[in-house]
């Protein structure tokens, strides 16, 4: 769990440094501590990300870096980060929603695609 807002950008921040130089896997590993999916499941999606990797470099290209896009809390209890990895051809976006049921902030849910009308909507 985390004690902060500033603390889940924190982690998500250190994510991306990890996507921005294709290790993914390692961005990945970071956030395992702070998921609340069962780690059976946490390796299941680890494996099939690795597999997916490839097909994703060839179709977009060469990673370019990240960029931090938004934070929108909604109330007190949700907060949910948005950054992207840029490619060569395309951009992949990543979301994070944090949850604070008790003081401390859990990461709840993450995705990341290849869906970037969603910015424009």
């Amino acid at each position: 769990m985390l004690n902060s807002k500033e603390a889940a950008r924190n982690l998500t921040d250190q994510i991306m440094t990890k996507v921005a130089t294709g290790d993914i896997e390692g961005g990945l590993l970071l956030m395992k501590p702070y998921v609340i999916i069962p780690e059976s499941e946490f390796n299941v999606m680890l494996e099939q990300t690795k597999l997916q990797l490839p097909v994703i470099q060839g179709r977009f290209g060469k990673i370019l870096g990240t960029e931090f896009i938004s934070e929108k809390a909604v109330g007190k209890s949700m907060l949910q980060i948005t950054q992207i990895q840029k490619f060569e051809k395309h951009v992949m976006s990543w979301k994070f929603i944090f949850y604070c049921p008790n003081g401390k902030w859990i990461l709840n849910t993450f995705n990341f695609d290849d869906n970037i009308r969603s910015f424009f909507e």
